[in-house]
C-alpha cells in the first residue's frame, strides 16, 4: 500500500511538472500585431548589354559598290559616307530630269509673260472702252477670249513646271542612295561587301546587309524581370551591376523604362537601363549580373521565423481572441532581408506568433 501510494504521488508530480513546462514554453512565444507595410528588398538577376542603336544598312539600288570607305570596327560620325555604288543608269536619269526641269522653266516664263501681256492688253482696252465709241464689242471679247487662253497656257506650263521639279527631286532622291552614309555616331560592326560587289535593293529573302552599325557610347542595361517582380516599384537610383569581362568594377545606373507588360514566351517585364558608355570600356552584347532595390507598398510582410513550412502546407500561426493557436494556410510572396510577404486569410491586427514550432 506504501508502495501504491508513493507511485501515485510520484506521478502527479510529473504530470504538474508537464504542464508547468508546457506553461513556460506558451509564454516564451512571441507575438506581434500583423499590419500592412511597404517591403523593401533587393533582387540579383541576369542581364545583357545592348547598343542603344543597331541598324542593317541595305541598297536600296541596284549596282556595283565602287567604294567602300569603312571596314570593321571603324568609328563613324552621324552623315559619314561608308561606301559608294555605281549605277550610270541612275545618273543619266538624273541628267534627263534635269534637263526636263530646265525646259518646262523656259515654257512656263514664256507662258507667264504671254498671259500678263494679255492682261496688260485687256486692262487697257477696259480704260478705253469707257469712250463711248472707241473699242467695239468685239475687240473686248476677243481680247478677253484670248487673255482666258493664255492663262490656262499659263497654269498648264506651272503644272508643268511643278511636274518636272517633282521628278527631278525623286531622282535626286535615287542618286543619293548611292551614297551609303551613317545615320547616327557608332561603330562599324559587320561589312559583307568588297570593292566591285553587285547589290540590289532589299527585298530579297536572307539579304545580307551591306553594314551593320551599333551606338555603342550609349548602352542598354536590358533586365528580363519574373512575373512575381513585375509590376514592382524600382527607385530610379537603386540600380548596381557588374560585367565578367571587367571584374572589381561595379556600374551604377538608373531604371529607364519598364515594358509594361510580359513576353508570352518567357513570361518576363523588360525592364531597361541607359548606360553611358563613353569611354567604350563595356563591350555590347555583354551579359551583367544585376542588383535591383524595389519596393512593395501596403503589403502583409512577416518576419521569416512566423512562417512554417511542411511537407504539406506552409502557414502561419495565429493566435484566437481565447489565446490558443490557429494555423492560418498562407501563399509565400516576395522576400526581403529577413521578411517574407505572404497572402492568405488574414487581417489586420491579427496577432501572429513570431516563432512558432510544428507541434502547435
Amino acid at each position: 500500500m506504501g508502495l501504491f501510494i508513493l507511485l501515485a504521488l510520484f506521478g502527479c508530480g510529473t504530470a504538474q511538472d508537464e504542464n508547468t513546462n508546457q506553461t513556460v514554453q506558451e509564454d516564451n512565444h512571441q507575438t506581434f500585431e500583423l499590419q500592412r507595410q511597404n517591403l523593401t528588398g533587393e533582387v540579383s538577376l541576369p542581364a545583357e548589354l545592348q547598343p542603344y542603336e543597331a541598324i542593317s544598312l541595305f541598297a536600296k539600288v541596284t549596282g556595283f559598290v565602287q567604294e567602300i570607305k569603312v571596314d570593321i570596327g571603324s568609328k563613324v560620325k552621324k552623315g559619314d559616307v561608308l561606301a559608294i555604288i555605281e549605277a550610270p543608269e541612275i545618273l543619266a536619269e538624273l541628267a534627263s530630269y534635269q534637263a526636263n526641269l530646265e525646259t518646262a522653266r523656259g515654257r512656263s516664263l514664256q507662258a507667264r509673260s504671254r498671259y500678263n501681256t494679255s492682261q496688260d492688253q485687256f486692262d487697257r482696252l477696259q480704260r478705253t472702252a469707257q469712250t463711248e465709241g472707241a473699242v467695239s464689242e468685239g475687240d473686248i471679247k476677243r481680247m478677253e477670249n484670248q487673255l482666258q487662253e493664255d492663262q490656262a497656257g499659263f497654269e498648264a506650263a506651272q503644272a508643268s513646271l511643278n511636274a518636272a521639279e517633282a521628278n527631278l527631286k525623286a531622282a535626286q532622291q535615287r542618286a543619293a542612295y548611292l551614297t551609303i552614309r551613317a545615320p547616327f555616331d557608332g561603330v562599324v560592326t559587320e561589312r559583307n561587301v568588297h570593292t566591285g560587289a553587285f547589290v540590289n535593293q532589299q527585298g530579297g529573302e536572307g539579304q545580307q546587309p551591306l553594314f551593320r552599325l551599333e551606338m555603342t557610347q550609349k548602352l542598354r542595361l536590358r533586365v528580363p524581370m519574373p512575373e512575381s517582380y513585375a509590376g514592382l516599384d524600382f527607385g530610379r537610383d537603386s540600380l548596381s551591376f557588374t560585367v565578367n569581362t571587367l571584374p572589381g568594377r561595379v556600374f551604377k545606373a538608373k531604371v529607364s523604362r519598364q515594358s509594361g507588360s510580359l513576353a508570352n514566351h518567357t513570361r518576363t517585364e523588360m525592364v531597361e537601363a541607359d548606360i553611358d558608355n563613353s569611354d567604350l570600356s563595356i563591350k555590347s552584347g555583354s551579359f551583367a549580373q544585376v542588383n535591383l532595390v524595389y519596393q512593395k507598398e501596403n503589403t502583409f510582410a512577416v518576419p521569416r521565423t512566423a512562417m512554417l513550412t511542411t511537407m504539406e502546407d506552409r502557414f502561419v500561426v495565429r493566435q484566437t481572441a481565447d489565446g490558443k493557436p490557429e494555423r492560418v494556410p498562407v501563399r509565400r510572396g516576395l522576400t526581403a532581408k529577413d521578411k517574407v510577404e505572404i497572402f492568405g486569410n488574414l487581417n489586420e491586427g491579427d496577432i501572429i506568433i513570431e516563432n512558432p514550432s510544428e507541434n502547435i
